[in-house]
């Protein structure tokens, strides 16, 4: 079992009641329970976009993940989102300012492109929080032991807290999504994990979905790896560390790529008080939009002036003409190596 300790927040109360005004959330301020962690990750999700834009568009090319600098990005300029650094950091902090026992943990994507192929995990380039409900907030059915893996930074990826315990299985985003969560180790572990006494040190926590990377369903008893992550606490100055090596490495999907997504309410869905999801996302020359039985591309985009006017239109996100400028001769150009799973 997994305990948590109180720990003070990198961000003060004002910038708690920023962030909760700018999700249309302030009558929950004070109340950190299992419903309100829920509402919280729904909000969020609905409106600091997911993406990297900053690294392409801006002439510095740098995703800054520090505290003050998600939190201006994100909550006073409203500008944008980040990836999982700077997602991730930004919703610890206010957790951990509303009141909820959490810390920040990392994984390894899956990078292998078939649900078929044998996991192929990239160095540790994922931020995962775990999160406790303080006890003043429980409620009669819950114990006070239980953990909920929260990771608004996957971008595709769970959409509400899951409950951190092996082999629970979670609706996703529409049918037929299913999530899975199970305990496992790495495959290329050196460790002796037959010994009970090696075991712990040994145990990671695997993150599964059941659909293939275009939405798919998979044959029946057949799941798809997204990622892989273990119970170490991880601190921010390594978030940056870790956010620089994401952003400059010739390998990282995000230097070879120009990536959005945002979450909406679904038709007929009210933001505050409804359940379902669709989802925006801009991935190569398109802008498509999911929800349950529907599929729609927004933007079909030729140059960067069209994918510049898509990140105004679709995402809020506004970058003048002349920054396409920055992104020439990089691999995140729109151009014939452009490719989409969407």
């Amino acid at each position: 079992m997994v305990v948590i300790k109180p720990t003070p927040s990198f961000y003060g109360d004002d910038q708690l009641s920023a962030y909760l005004s700018l999700l249309k959330l302030s009558a929950i301020k004070g109340q950190p329970s299992l419903a309100n962690l829920n509402s919280i990750v729904r909000a969020h999700l609905m409106t600091i976009p997911w993406e990297n834009t900053q690294m392409h568009y801006e002439a510095a090319g740098y995703m800054d993940v520090a505290p003050e600098a998600i939190y201006k990005r994100a909550v006073v300029e409203r500008a944008g989102g980040s990836y999982c650094f700077g997602q991730q950091t930004l919703m610890l902090g206010m957790l951990l300012a509303m009141g909820y026992r959490a810390y920040g943990c990392t994984g390894r994507v899956n990078t292998a492109p078939e649900a078929t192929d044998p996991v192929q995990f990239e160095a540790r380039a994922h931020l995962v929080l775990l999160v406790q409900i303080p006890n003043s907030q429980l409620t009669p059915s819950e114990t006070g032991n239980e953990t909920y893996v929260v990771d608004v930074g996957f971008g595709l990826g769970i959409v509400r807290p899951m409950l951190f315990k092996d082999g629970e299985e979670m609706s996703g985003l529409f049918p037929p999504e299913i999530h899975r969560l199970v305990k496992t180790y790495h495959p290329g572990s050196s460790l002796d994990t037959t010994d009970p006494s090696t075991q712990p040190f040994a145990e990671e926590w695997r993150l599964e979905i059941n659909t293939t990377r275009t939405g798919q369903e998979l044959p029946l008893g057949s799941w798809r790896t997204l990622y892989q992550f273990s119970l170490n606490q991880y601190y921010l100055e390594e978030f940056e560390w870790m956010s620089h090596m994401v952003q400059s490495h010739p390998k990282s999907f995000f230097w070879n790529n120009l990536a959005v997504v945002l979450y909406t309410p679904a038709s007929g869905e009210s933001t505050e008080g409804g359940t379902k999801m669709g989802v925006k996302v801009m991935m190569g020359p398109k802008i498509t939009y999911r929800e349950e039985g529907k599929y729609e591309i927004l933007r079909e985009m030729k140059n960067e002036a069209d994918r510049i006017a898509g990140l105004k239109e679709y995402f809020n996100i506004d970058y003048p003409l002349d920054a396409a400028v920055n992104v020439q001769n990089k691999h995140g150009a729109l151009g014939p190596h452009s490719w989409c799973f969407t």
